[in-house]
């Protein structure tokens, strides 16, 4: 439906899949160096595989918004997982990947179950590429495990701003 046929969607699910199996088998390697294993983020890697693995086989009838609820228990599993872990900069571009992805996702529900929408229109474009790039950083983000595009730095200079305006 909002890609040029089935099939292409099916493709880009299939390989963001292997992306994210790619990103694991990758941590897996990196984590038997021991001086890594504090700041690896396998048990993120494995918690995003079982989730995108799941819910790629599982067929309802309102994908949006079991999607958007998958991505949620998602984010909160990867706090979970990482709460006695060091925080690294992986968990922050998953945590914000999964966000905005819930988001698309409930955003397109809206616009198509409960709006009754079938007309294309730049919604169901910016999900098309919202989606899939926001899970193509996340792959990067798990495999290089760096503040690549400044977010973290972003988030720290957000955090101090809003202190001093709290002091003063």
């Amino acid at each position: 439906m909002l890609f040029a046929s089935p099939e292409l969607g099916q493709l880009l699910n299939t390989f963001v899949n292997w992306g994210f199996m790619m990103a694991l088998l990758f941590n897996l390697v990196s984590y038997s160096e021991v001086s890594y294993r504090a700041r690896s983020p396998l048990w993120l890697c494995l918690t995003i595989n079982l989730s995108y693995l799941a819910t790629s086989v599982i067929d309802v009838t309102y994908i949006y918004p079991f999607w958007a609820t998958a991505d949620l228990l998602t984010l909160a599993a990867l706090f979970v997982v990482q709460k006695k872990r060091e925080q690294i900069p992986a968990l922050y571009y998953c945590a914000v990947g999964l966000a905005l992805n819930a988001s698309l996702h409930l955003t397109m529900y809206l616009d198509i179950d409960v709006l009754n929408n079938y007309d294309p229109w730049w919604l169901w474009t910016l999900y098309s590429v919202g989606i899939n790039l926001n899970d193509a950083l996340m792959i990067i983000a798990l495999v290089v495990n760096r503040d690549f595009l400044g977010l973290c730095r972003a988030g720290r200079l957000l955090k101090t701003v809003f202190q001093r305006q709290a002091q003063g």
